[in-house]
């Protein structure tokens, strides 16, 4: 993929021949903390809910019409319009997206509110949904990121129809991008075609709020319980505040979470906990990455009795991996494993388009996914032992939804 910046326009570009579907994608960058949790989410959904040209049924009718594909996503840092169509169908797409994002009229403002409010609330219905939302928000308090199912709905009515308008107007004044992957003529006919039309997307170098008001707020281990006493079973999020993609450690925290729980079947929490003592239904670990901070986390459903050895159990692993690192065997399987994914995730245009785009926006090049597994094949089991023996030295945080009776126990 090449990056052009034509007239302060950030266009990135992939041509790949002989494909029938285009992706294009327009990242906006998100840079200050929302007056309200929940005007983000509330903005993207809204952009697809009509303009001044089209109402709602209207618009949906236009991209049905003409086989468009569009979505929209507001993530921690990021605010995303991705669109997949067929390749002649390129001017009419564009045509139909720079409406989107210049003329959206938001006067679905209270029915979408009542839409989200629902969803939420069914989503919270989900124990685990539940314990994740608990989780997260209590790891990032006070922080941006802490924007969960339930911050949103305790702000959702307190947002008014000025918030949404306000947070669209800022979208123009952030970093911004363009990424078009697919069978096109040239690139030059493509960057004049955007700078030509699409001049509000320049890009603005402007300050990151969200940086400056991070802060570490896991100074020592915090458990946080939450009974419900119809749960047939215990589910247990534990977890650490570390290093992002931006940082070192990354690949060495991303080799250890391969091996202790994100690889499936092999993985050794898996095999431990689940396969060899029956303590699991669903057992994992993950290494979540965002601009300014990163968890990683170990997963259990288990029966309630089971809690006390699940932690005990968690522990162990760490000690073990700790004191033994991994083999080679299991060091090659999990850098192979690492790859794999990665290939798997950038097959066709729109995956192309995700992954790039992203790393684009988040600063760590075009070439990031290259570098990155070179730091993969750099990264000794030494190193995997040392991240487990920090994950250990660590602050971390318990979250534990159960019976109240099986709580009082912990």
């Amino acid at each position: 993929m090449k990056h052009y910046n034509n007239n302060g326009i950030n266009i990135l570009l992939e041509k790949m021949p002989k494909t029938p579907r285009m992706s294009v994608s327009f990242f906006f960058k998100v840079n200050k903390k929302e007056k309200y949790y929940g005007i983000n989410s509330l903005l993207a959904r809204l952009l697809l809910q009509g303009t001044k040209k089209y109402n709602a049924v209207e618009l949906a009718l236009a991209f049905e019409n003409e086989c468009i594909d569009i979505t929209t996503k507001a993530k921690q840092d990021y605010i995303k319009l991705s669109l997949v169509f067929l390749n002649e169908d390129f001017n009419q797409a564009m045509e139909l997206v720079k409406d989107l994002i210049l003329n959206s009229t938001f006067d679905d403002f209270e029915k979408e509110v009542f839409k989200i409010k629902g969803e939420i609330i069914s989503d919270l219905d989900n124990p685990k949904m539940k314990l994740t939302d608990t989780f997260v928000k209590s790891i990032f308090k006070d922080h941006p990121y802490s924007s969960t199912h339930t911050k949103i709905l305790e702000d959702l009515d307190k947002i008014k129809k000025d918030d949404i308008i306000e947070a669209h107007q800022e979208l123009f004044k952030t970093f911004k991008s363009i990424v078009v992957v697919g069978d096109y003529e040239n690139d030059e006919k493509m960057i004049e075609f955007f700078t030509d039309n699409f001049d509000f997307m320049k890009s603005y170098n402007t300050d990151d709020e969200i940086k400056d008001i991070f802060k570490n707020t896991l100074n020592e281990d915090e458990i946080v319980k939450i009974a419900k006493n119809d749960a047939q079973q215990a589910q247990i999020i534990q977890g650490w505040l570390v290093d992002s993609f931006n940082s070192k450690l990354s690949a060495k925290y991303a080799l250890l979470n391969n091996i202790l729980g994100s690889s499936g079947l092999s993985s050794r929490l898996f095999v431990n906990l689940r396969d060899k003592q029956g303590l699991a239904y669903t057992v994992r670990s993950q290494y979540e990455t965002l601009l300014h901070s990163a968890i990683f986390n170990m997963y259990i459903g288990t029966a309630p009795i089971n809690i006390k050895k699940s932690l005990e159990g968690f522990k162990l692993e760490l000690e073990k991996l700790a004191q033994t690192p991994p083999n080679e065997e299991e060091m090659q399987g999990a850098k192979e494993n690492i790859q794999g994914r990665l290939k798997y995730f950038t097959q066709n245009n729109s995956q192309i388009a995700a992954v790039d785009g992203y790393n684009f926006m988040m600063g760590l090049g075009l070439d990031y996914n290259e570098k990155f597994m070179e730091e993969i094949r750099q990264t000794s089991a030494q190193d995997v032992s040392e991240m487990a023996k920090k994950l250990l030295n660590s602050p971390k945080l318990i979250t534990i939804i159960a019976p109240q009776e099986f709580l009082d126990e912990i």
